[in-house]
């Protein structure tokens, strides 16, 4: 038996509440209410935070390109600041790293950008009668194992598991036209929780079908070791799960972004997790021990040192993989573009026909960096270029905060080189 495991979970609620409907969620520290307020007030808290959230990451991955991330220019010309009507500012000329995985800014846009493409799957296989289904997969794991273990391993089972005559034949029997996994992963009480969640695109009323599937995925964790034969009931609760439409709707929903607290309390059934279902009223990302990578990056800012050495742990292990993993052929027999937008080329996307509020020189860059203010910047340009001039000006009246370095890329070399003057 795994030893981890905590057998006082409480039970798993009516319906078989789905493993989790997480993705890399951010997750805002307190602060200070901004002077100035726009209309636009419900996006600007995420976008703090975010910005908050990317400067903690860029100090614990020194030597990854989120170092640069809307910080580092790509030219000498200086940095542009632009506004889109109502859908805020931002900043031109500075570098963006791509990176769903270390980047709170750019995990924003891409999961954003990938979940308009899960809609789109979804729509148009409804519109040829089929349905999807949201399946969820993990393992029983305990606090002194390795992330690069785990991964090591559930990616073995989950190609065992696919590749296996019983799998095939039920999804076969389903009507199956292919799937779409998602990778996430959590850390909570009884260590790192690597879980899938995969779109199944089949045909109408296959639930009880694609429930059979429960079996073959648990024999699989025991045949590879990554489970006990005593913990079969376990696994039959908590490792594998299939919710019908409305759950695979939910998920997409809320793919890249913060689930509800009723979301929460819905489908939180994590291996490792405290179940502490009675505490909806509590702040998110603090009733629950199981923590995303972000809320680790939040908790490091605010003092817990060991939340930052399981966040560069989780960075080294997320370096490169990919987040989304499509069957092949199924976005042509979807109808849908075959040609998918890379990360990068996802976060390096400008507003369309946006204006031109006001180009930062050096100085003025530096003094927005040393004062940790990129955000403040967005937000003033939202009035135009007097307010960003206003908040220059009171920004050099305060003392700095961080040193203020950045670099640019030599117009020849494509280097980075050092601005500090």
């Amino acid at each position: 038996m795994n030893p981890g495991y905590n057998r006082q979970q409480e039970a798993k609620p009516a319906g078989r509440a789905s493993l989790g409907i997480y993705a890399n969620t951010v997750h805002a520290p307190d602060s200070q209410k901004p002077k100035r307020k726009t209309g636009s007030e419900a996006l600007d808290a995420p976008r703090r935070m975010r910005y908050q959230l990317q400067r903690t990451a860029q100090g614990l991955l020194p030597g990854e390109r989120v170092k640069h991330c809307q910080r580092s220019c790509m030219n000498e010309n200086g940095v542009s600041v632009f506004r889109t009507g109502d859908k805020g500012a931002s900043f031109g000329n500075l570098s963006t790293c791509g990176s769903v995985w270390h980047c709170p800014i750019c995990a924003a846009k891409i999961t954003e950008q990938r979940r308009i493409e899960l809609q789109n799957a979804i729509s148009a296989w409804a519109k040829t009668g089929g349905k999807v289904y949201l399946m969820s997969q993990t393992f029983p794991h305990q606090l002194n194992h390795l992330l690069a273990d785990n991964l090591k391993l559930f990616s073995t089972a989950q190609t065992k598991f696919k590749n296996s005559r019983s799998y095939k034949g039920i999804l076969e029997q389903a009507g199956c036209l292919g799937s779409i996994r998602a990778l996430e992963v959590t850390h909570g009480a009884n260590g790192w929780h690597p879980h899938t969640h995969t779109l199944v695109f089949a045909s109408p009323d296959q639930l009880e079908l694609l429930k059979r599937l429960d079996m073959v995925w648990i024999n699989t964790l025991i045949k590879i070791g990554l489970a006990d034969r005593d913990q079969v009931n376990e696994m039959l609760l908590y490792a594998f799960d299939v919710q019908a439409g409305d759950y695979a709707a939910e998920y997409v929903a809320k793919f890249g972004h913060e689930p509800s607290t009723a979301s929460k309390t819905l489908t939180d059934s994590h291996w490792g997790a405290s179940h502490e279902l009675t505490k909806g009223n509590a702040k998110i990302g603090r009733r629950l021990s199981g923590r995303t990578p972000f809320t680790l990056l939040r908790d490091f800012a605010e003092g817990d040192t060991g939340a930052g050495e399981l966040f560069i742990e989780y960075a080294k292990q997320f370096k490169g993989k990919r987040q989304l993993f499509w069957s092949p052929k199924l976005r042509k027999a979807l109808v849908l573009p075959e040609e998918e937008k890379t990360d990068e080329e996802i976060a390096a996307e400008e507003m369309p026909e946006r204006e031109l509020v006001i180009i930062l020189n050096h100085d003025m860059w530096k003094l927005v960096l040393s004062r940790n203010a990129r955000w403040n910047v967005l937000q003033a340009a939202e009035f135009g270029r007097e307010a960003v001039e206003e908040l220059l000006a009171d920004l050099a009246q305060r003392p700095a905060s961080h040193q203020g370095v950045y670099f640019y890329k030599g117009h020849f070399s494509g280097n980075w080189h050092l601005l500090d003057a």
